[in-house]
Protein backbone atom coordinates (compact mmCIF):
# COMPACT_ATOMS: atom_id res chain seq x y z
CA UNK A 1 0.00 0.00 0.00
CA UNK A 2 1.28 3.54 -0.56
CA UNK A 3 0.64 6.24 1.47
CA UNK A 4 -2.38 7.51 -0.27
CA UNK A 5 -4.00 3.97 0.14
CA UNK A 6 -3.45 3.10 3.94
CA UNK A 7 -4.60 -0.44 5.11
CA UNK A 8 -6.59 0.84 7.79
CA UNK A 9 -8.87 3.72 7.86
CA UNK A 10 -9.93 4.82 11.41
CA UNK A 11 -13.24 7.25 11.73
CA UNK A 12 -13.19 9.00 14.72
CA UNK A 13 -16.63 11.69 15.04
CA UNK A 14 -16.09 14.12 17.23
CA UNK A 15 -18.08 16.77 19.59
CA UNK A 16 -17.20 18.90 22.28
CA UNK A 17 -14.46 15.89 23.99
CA UNK A 18 -12.01 18.12 25.06
CA UNK A 19 -11.63 16.63 28.00
CA UNK A 20 -10.65 13.09 26.81
CA UNK A 21 -9.73 13.38 23.20
CA UNK A 22 -5.51 14.05 23.78
CA UNK A 23 -5.68 10.34 25.46
CA UNK A 24 -7.73 8.67 22.48
CA UNK A 25 -5.06 9.80 20.06
CA UNK A 26 -2.19 9.50 21.70
CA UNK A 27 -3.68 5.87 22.10
CA UNK A 28 -3.77 5.84 18.32
CA UNK A 29 -0.39 7.50 17.63
CA UNK A 30 1.58 4.65 19.57
CA UNK A 31 -0.17 1.71 17.60
CA UNK A 32 2.13 -0.97 16.89
CA UNK A 33 0.56 -1.29 13.51
CA UNK A 34 1.42 1.73 11.70
CA UNK A 35 0.01 2.02 8.11
CA UNK A 36 -3.22 3.54 8.66
CA UNK A 37 -5.01 6.85 8.45
CA UNK A 38 -6.91 9.04 11.21
CA UNK A 39 -9.90 10.98 9.61
CA UNK A 40 -11.10 13.10 12.49
CA UNK A 41 -14.78 14.52 11.64
CA UNK A 42 -15.54 17.81 14.30
CA UNK A 43 -19.03 17.78 14.06
CA UNK A 44 -19.15 21.63 15.10
CA UNK A 45 -17.57 21.33 18.63
CA UNK A 46 -18.25 24.22 21.09
CA UNK A 47 -15.00 23.81 22.92
CA UNK A 48 -11.58 23.03 21.80
CA UNK A 49 -11.96 19.45 20.51
CA UNK A 50 -11.18 20.86 16.77
CA UNK A 51 -8.10 23.38 17.66
CA UNK A 52 -6.49 20.02 19.33
CA UNK A 53 -7.47 17.85 16.02
CA UNK A 54 -5.56 20.29 14.06
CA UNK A 55 -3.00 20.34 16.39
CA UNK A 56 -2.24 16.81 16.13
CA UNK A 57 -2.54 16.77 12.80
CA UNK A 58 -0.35 19.61 12.06
CA UNK A 59 2.16 16.64 13.62
CA UNK A 60 0.81 13.48 11.61
CA UNK A 61 0.37 13.52 7.94
CA UNK A 62 -1.76 10.14 8.41
CA UNK A 63 -4.64 12.46 10.56
CA UNK A 64 -7.10 14.48 8.37
CA UNK A 65 -9.31 16.58 10.27
CA UNK A 66 -13.19 17.45 8.60
CA UNK A 67 -14.48 20.41 9.83
CA UNK A 68 -18.10 20.57 9.78
CA UNK A 69 -21.89 22.00 11.07
CA UNK A 70 -22.95 20.40 13.47
CA UNK A 71 -25.37 17.41 12.17
CA UNK A 72 -25.20 14.71 14.57
CA UNK A 73 -23.11 11.29 15.21
CA UNK A 74 -24.70 9.36 12.21
CA UNK A 75 -23.47 12.04 9.97
CA UNK A 76 -20.18 12.38 11.10
CA UNK A 77 -19.62 8.72 10.71
CA UNK A 78 -21.01 8.71 7.20
CA UNK A 79 -18.71 11.39 6.19
CA UNK A 80 -15.70 9.58 7.54
CA UNK A 81 -16.68 6.20 5.50
CA UNK A 82 -17.05 8.27 2.55
CA UNK A 83 -13.61 10.09 3.12
CA UNK A 84 -12.07 6.96 4.02
CA UNK A 85 -9.49 5.50 1.51
CA UNK A 86 -8.17 2.70 3.25
CA UNK A 87 -8.82 -1.46 2.91
CA UNK A 88 -10.60 -1.53 6.40
CA UNK A 89 -12.18 0.51 8.53
CA UNK A 90 -12.53 1.05 11.86
CA UNK A 91 -14.14 3.62 14.38
CA UNK A 92 -12.69 5.02 17.60
CA UNK A 93 -14.66 7.09 19.82
CA UNK A 94 -12.95 10.25 20.94
CA UNK A 95 -13.51 9.83 24.42
CA UNK A 96 -12.62 6.10 24.47
CA UNK A 97 -8.83 4.64 24.17
CA UNK A 98 -7.31 1.76 22.46
CA UNK A 99 -4.36 -1.10 23.48
CA UNK A 100 -1.47 -0.74 21.60
CA UNK A 101 -1.65 -3.68 19.46
CA UNK A 102 -5.32 -3.17 18.17
CA UNK A 103 -5.01 -2.83 15.14
CA UNK A 104 -1.89 -4.75 14.17
CA UNK A 105 -3.90 -7.84 15.89
CA UNK A 106 -7.50 -7.25 14.16
CA UNK A 107 -5.84 -6.68 10.92
CA UNK A 108 -3.18 -10.01 11.45
CA UNK A 109 -6.63 -12.16 12.17
CA UNK A 110 -8.31 -10.55 9.11
CA UNK A 111 -5.54 -11.70 6.92
CA UNK A 112 -4.41 -15.58 8.48
CA UNK A 113 -8.69 -15.36 8.10
CA UNK A 114 -9.47 -14.21 4.54
CA UNK A 115 -12.23 -12.65 6.25
CA UNK A 116 -13.99 -9.65 5.80
CA UNK A 117 -15.17 -8.31 9.15
CA UNK A 118 -13.10 -9.50 12.20
CA UNK A 119 -15.17 -9.47 15.58
CA UNK A 120 -13.54 -8.92 19.38
CA UNK A 121 -13.72 -8.02 23.00
CA UNK A 122 -13.81 -4.82 24.50
CA UNK A 123 -13.41 -3.54 27.94
CA UNK A 124 -16.19 -0.92 29.82
CA UNK A 125 -14.50 1.25 32.16
CA UNK A 126 -15.83 3.14 34.80
CA UNK A 127 -14.06 5.20 37.37
CA UNK A 128 -13.57 2.44 39.38
CA UNK A 129 -12.68 -0.58 37.41
CA UNK A 130 -12.42 -1.65 33.85
CA UNK A 131 -14.62 -5.06 32.87
CA UNK A 132 -14.33 -7.49 30.10
CA UNK A 133 -17.08 -8.00 27.56
CA UNK A 134 -17.27 -11.15 25.68
CA UNK A 135 -18.18 -11.13 22.06
CA UNK A 136 -18.03 -14.31 20.90
CA UNK A 137 -20.44 -15.15 18.50
CA UNK A 138 -22.04 -19.20 18.61
CA UNK A 139 -20.96 -19.31 14.75
CA UNK A 140 -19.41 -17.11 12.42
CA UNK A 141 -22.27 -17.18 9.59
CA UNK A 142 -24.03 -13.87 9.07
CA UNK A 143 -27.47 -14.86 9.99
CA UNK A 144 -26.01 -16.21 13.07
CA UNK A 145 -24.64 -12.79 14.12
CA UNK A 146 -27.21 -10.33 13.00
CA UNK A 147 -29.72 -11.86 15.16
CA UNK A 148 -27.01 -12.55 18.00
CA UNK A 149 -27.17 -8.48 17.56
CA UNK A 150 -30.45 -8.71 19.32
CA UNK A 151 -29.05 -10.80 22.44
CA UNK A 152 -25.45 -10.78 23.39
CA UNK A 153 -23.64 -8.87 20.58
CA UNK A 154 -22.68 -4.87 21.10
CA UNK A 155 -24.04 -3.50 17.51
CA UNK A 156 -20.90 -0.54 18.09
CA UNK A 157 -18.42 -0.06 15.00
CA UNK A 158 -15.30 0.02 17.35
CA UNK A 159 -15.06 -4.07 17.87
CA UNK A 160 -15.33 -4.91 14.57
CA UNK A 161 -12.89 -4.41 11.37
CA UNK A 162 -14.66 -4.31 8.72
CA UNK A 163 -13.43 -4.49 4.82
CA UNK A 164 -14.64 -0.87 3.16
CA UNK A 165 -15.32 -2.33 0.05
CA UNK A 166 -18.89 -3.78 1.21
CA UNK A 167 -20.23 -0.25 2.48
CA UNK A 168 -20.46 0.34 -1.53
CA UNK A 169 -20.87 -2.51 -2.48
CA UNK A 170 -24.65 -3.72 -0.68
CA UNK A 171 -25.18 0.35 -0.88
CA UNK A 172 -24.88 0.44 3.08
CA UNK A 173 -25.00 4.09 4.95
CA UNK A 174 -24.87 5.40 8.61
CA UNK A 175 -29.01 6.49 8.87
CA UNK A 176 -28.30 10.70 8.64
CA UNK A 177 -30.52 12.34 11.09
CA UNK A 178 -30.42 9.29 13.74
CA UNK A 179 -28.10 9.28 16.65
CA UNK A 180 -29.29 6.67 18.31
CA UNK A 181 -27.98 2.95 17.64
CA UNK A 182 -26.98 4.10 14.06
CA UNK A 183 -23.28 1.88 14.22
CA UNK A 184 -26.42 -1.67 14.59
CA UNK A 185 -28.42 -0.34 11.81
CA UNK A 186 -25.20 -0.56 9.64
CA UNK A 187 -24.63 -4.22 11.05
CA UNK A 188 -27.81 -5.30 10.15
CA UNK A 189 -27.67 -4.43 6.38
CA UNK A 190 -24.43 -5.43 6.50
CA UNK A 191 -25.13 -8.88 7.87
CA UNK A 192 -28.18 -9.68 5.65
CA UNK A 193 -25.35 -10.41 2.76
CA UNK A 194 -24.44 -14.88 3.34
CA UNK A 195 -21.34 -13.83 1.43
CA UNK A 196 -19.39 -12.04 4.18
CA UNK A 197 -16.19 -13.94 5.66
CA UNK A 198 -16.32 -13.45 9.33
CA UNK A 199 -13.62 -14.13 12.01
CA UNK A 200 -13.66 -13.72 15.72
CA UNK A 201 -10.61 -12.72 17.85
CA UNK A 202 -10.55 -13.52 21.51
CA UNK A 203 -8.98 -10.85 22.81
CA UNK A 204 -10.04 -7.16 24.25
CA UNK A 205 -8.31 -3.60 23.12
CA UNK A 206 -10.88 -1.34 22.94
CA UNK A 207 -11.74 0.81 26.20
CA UNK A 208 -15.37 1.93 25.70
CA UNK A 209 -15.52 4.66 29.14
CA UNK A 210 -18.77 5.34 31.05
CA UNK A 211 -18.25 8.98 32.19
CA UNK A 212 -20.45 9.74 34.90
CA UNK A 213 -21.54 13.18 33.30
CA UNK A 214 -22.43 11.87 29.49
CA UNK A 215 -25.60 12.71 27.94
CA UNK A 216 -26.62 9.07 27.10
CA UNK A 217 -27.67 8.82 30.92
CA UNK A 218 -30.48 11.29 30.66
CA UNK A 219 -33.86 9.73 29.34
CA UNK A 220 -36.37 11.99 28.12
CA UNK A 221 -39.65 12.12 26.24
CA UNK A 222 -37.09 13.21 23.22
CA UNK A 223 -35.12 10.06 23.92
CA UNK A 224 -37.85 7.96 23.48
CA UNK A 225 -38.49 9.92 20.09
CA UNK A 226 -35.40 8.66 18.98
CA UNK A 227 -35.72 5.53 19.45
CA UNK A 228 -39.27 5.81 18.13
CA UNK A 229 -36.97 6.57 14.87
CA UNK A 230 -34.77 4.07 15.32
CA UNK A 231 -37.90 1.19 15.40
CA UNK A 232 -39.16 2.92 12.42
CA UNK A 233 -36.09 2.19 10.12
CA UNK A 234 -35.15 -1.16 12.02
CA UNK A 235 -38.91 -2.41 10.22
CA UNK A 236 -37.31 -0.77 6.96
CA UNK A 237 -34.05 -2.26 6.89
CA UNK A 238 -35.39 -5.51 8.29
CA UNK A 239 -38.31 -6.68 6.57
CA UNK A 240 -38.34 -10.48 6.51
CA UNK A 241 -40.36 -12.44 8.64
CA UNK A 242 -37.58 -14.45 9.38
CA UNK A 243 -36.62 -11.66 11.82
CA UNK A 244 -39.72 -10.72 13.29
CA UNK A 245 -39.24 -11.71 16.75
CA UNK A 246 -36.12 -9.74 16.57
CA UNK A 247 -38.26 -6.78 15.44
CA UNK A 248 -40.73 -7.52 18.23
CA UNK A 249 -38.01 -7.76 21.08
CA UNK A 250 -36.60 -4.38 19.57
CA UNK A 251 -39.71 -2.35 19.65
CA UNK A 252 -40.76 -4.13 23.42
CA UNK A 253 -37.34 -2.88 24.55
CA UNK A 254 -38.07 0.61 23.09
CA UNK A 255 -41.57 0.52 24.92
CA UNK A 256 -40.00 -0.93 27.99
CA UNK A 257 -37.37 1.43 28.44
CA UNK A 258 -39.60 4.63 27.75
CA UNK A 259 -41.96 3.33 31.10
CA UNK A 260 -38.99 2.56 33.65
CA UNK A 261 -37.99 6.07 32.99
CA UNK A 262 -41.53 7.75 33.29
CA UNK A 263 -41.71 9.06 30.07
CA UNK A 264 -45.20 7.69 28.70
CA UNK A 265 -48.49 8.57 29.92
CA UNK A 266 -50.92 5.83 31.58
CA UNK A 267 -52.45 5.78 28.01
CA UNK A 268 -49.57 5.44 26.02
CA UNK A 269 -47.94 2.42 29.00
CA UNK A 270 -51.59 0.72 27.96
CA UNK A 271 -51.75 1.18 24.17
CA UNK A 272 -48.19 -0.05 24.11
CA UNK A 273 -47.92 -2.93 26.21
CA UNK A 274 -51.18 -4.04 23.95
CA UNK A 275 -49.61 -3.88 20.95
CA UNK A 276 -46.29 -5.42 22.66
CA UNK A 277 -48.29 -8.36 24.76
CA UNK A 278 -46.90 -10.78 22.09
CA UNK A 279 -43.50 -10.39 23.40
CA UNK A 280 -44.15 -9.24 26.89
CA UNK A 281 -46.61 -11.97 28.17
CA UNK A 282 -45.31 -15.19 25.33
CA UNK A 283 -42.12 -14.18 24.82
CA UNK A 284 -39.91 -12.81 27.70
CA UNK A 285 -37.66 -15.21 29.29
CA UNK A 286 -38.04 -13.37 32.95
CA UNK A 287 -40.49 -14.54 35.42
CA UNK A 288 -40.13 -11.24 36.93
CA UNK A 289 -40.40 -9.11 33.62
CA UNK A 290 -43.67 -11.19 33.09
CA UNK A 291 -44.98 -10.26 35.74
CA UNK A 292 -44.32 -6.65 35.27
CA UNK A 293 -45.72 -6.34 32.15
CA UNK A 294 -48.58 -7.87 33.53
CA UNK A 295 -48.70 -5.48 35.89
CA UNK A 296 -49.02 -2.74 33.36
CA UNK A 297 -52.10 -4.16 31.68
CA UNK A 298 -53.68 -4.43 35.68
CA UNK A 299 -52.72 -0.76 36.09
CA UNK A 300 -50.04 -1.36 39.01
CA UNK A 301 -47.49 0.45 37.93
CA UNK A 302 -45.62 1.39 40.75
CA UNK A 303 -45.04 -2.60 40.83
CA UNK A 304 -44.40 -3.09 37.40
CA UNK A 305 -41.35 -0.73 37.00
CA UNK A 306 -39.70 -2.38 40.32
CA UNK A 307 -40.13 -5.58 38.44
CA UNK A 308 -38.53 -3.79 35.13
CA UNK A 309 -35.85 -2.49 36.38
CA UNK A 310 -33.06 -3.58 34.74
Amino acid sequence: MTKNTPLISIISPVYNAEPYIKKCLNSILTQTFQDWELILIDDGSLDRSGIICDEYAAKDSRIVVIHKKNGGVSAARQTGLDTAKGEFVIHVDPDDWIEPTMLQELYAKAVSKDADVVICDYYVDTKDKSSLVKQRPSALDARTILKELFQQLHGSCWNKLAKRIYYNKFDIHFPIGLNYCEDLLTWIQLFQHDELRIAYLPRAFYHYVQHANSITHAYTRATFKTRLQYQVLLEKYLPNKEYSYERRKSKLSVFTEAFINGVLTSKESQRLIWENRRAALLETRSIRWFIGYLCILLHCFPIARKCLKY
